[in-house]
């Protein structure tokens, strides 16, 4: 039996526009290619964010409706993956659509702070919410806290974790050489200026690099020490090769939207050891075998927790970090969700 005709609503990178990368995208794209790979698999792909000149969220919204509009009577399933933007008005509606032409719906939400918004947003909003998508014959979210608190509202919760190709590396020799990298947003809730403070307190036998594109002036605003380097931005294709010439992940992240950052999976995959912080769901996948998690804001703890390598425990810390990618290899994740997915047909 042939599988159901899936429409499927996301954002993706645009590949000149190096600002439109990130966690949302680059695992929306993840799926695209999973499902590109085979021809079993019958979709067609809407992309969220098709426009991306500034003020462009309402052509976006309605390009989206409108293609919704037309082609979904030609579907079976409508899958629409949001992060916070697309979650309280668009996926609401196409929900209604989905269910007035009788069509079954997935919902995804991308990210960790589904319910912080559910107790922030505006309630009418929130109401809108909890009658149509809370409903949804199949609702993925990204880490386990939030499939637990929301399971005793609708039961038909799936885990889809941040997931990434399989790039393993083979030929690590676990040799330590003080070498710490940070990928990611440049920013201050990103972890930056603990960075900064705790390269500061470090002599220069330790150094960082920095990559990502810079969305606020926080570099500018210290003086950098000579252990820290600015290196830019890095091409998706680059990340694996750039992160296999280091030693430790750097994440020290309070940023609300975080779930689980791919990034953090990617260095897993490298069999490179984390240090990231114990904020929303990070503590899920990361643990004392893995690296350390320390409090966010705290530059002290930042610089204690990098001390604690060295060439006697490296080795397994790193291997620890590639077995820990089993958990979110891509090929394994996707696999289990469509088949979810298409059970509902």
């Amino acid at each position: 039996m042939s599988n159901p005709k899936l429409l499927i609503i996301g954002s993706v990178p645009h590949y000149n526009k190096p600002d439109t990368f990130g966690g949302t995208t680059v695992l929306m794209q993840n799926l695209v290619d999973f499902l590109n790979s085979n021809k079993s698999h019958k979709f067609k792909f809407i992309q969220a964010n098709k426009f991306i000149k500034r003020g462009s969220y309402v052509t976006n919204f309605f390009y989206v409706l409108s293609n919704v509009i037309i082609k979904l009577p030609l579907y079976d399933i409508l899958m629409v993956n949001v992060s916070r933007n697309g979650a309280f008005i668009l996926a609401p509606i196409l929900f209604l659509y989905s269910k007035l032409l009788r069509k079954k719906f997935v919902f995804r939400m991308f990210g960790g702070d589904l319910i912080e918004l559910l107790n922030t947003q505006n309630k009418i909003l929130v109401r809108f919410f909890n009658y149509t998508v809370m409903k949804s014959d199949l609702f993925l979210v990204e880490t386990i806290k939030i499939k637990s608190i929301l399971s005793t509202v609708n039961k038909n919760l799936a885990w889809f974790p941040n997931s990434r190709k399989l790039k393993t590396n083979t030929e690590s020799n676990y040799v330590y050489n003080k070498r710490f990298v940070f990928i990611s947003h440049v920013k201050e809730e990103k972890g930056i200026i603990e960075i900064i403070k705790a390269f500061n307190d470090l002599d220069n036998s330790y150094m960082v690099d920095i990559y990502g594109p810079k969305q606020d002036n926080v570099l500018e605003k210290y003086n950098l020490p000579k252990n820290l380097n600015y290196r830019g931005i890095l091409s998706p294709s680059s990340v694996i090769d750039t992160i296999k010439k280091y030693d430790v992940l750097l994440l020290p992240t309070y940023w609300e939207g975080e779930g689980y950052p791919g990034i953090i999976i990617e260095a897993f995959s490298q069999g490179k050891p984390v240090i990231s912080t114990r904020w929303k769901s990070i503590p899920e996948i990361v643990n004392d075998k893995l690296g350390f998690l320390i409090e966010p804001k705290n530059h002290i703890e930042l610089k204690n927790a990098i001390t604690c390598f060295n060439s006697n425990n490296y080795e397994d810390y790193s291997k620890n970090a590639l077995l820990q990618f089993n958990k979110f290899n891509s090929e394994i994740v996707n696999k289990n969700i469509l088949k979810d997915i298409y059970n509902l047909k």
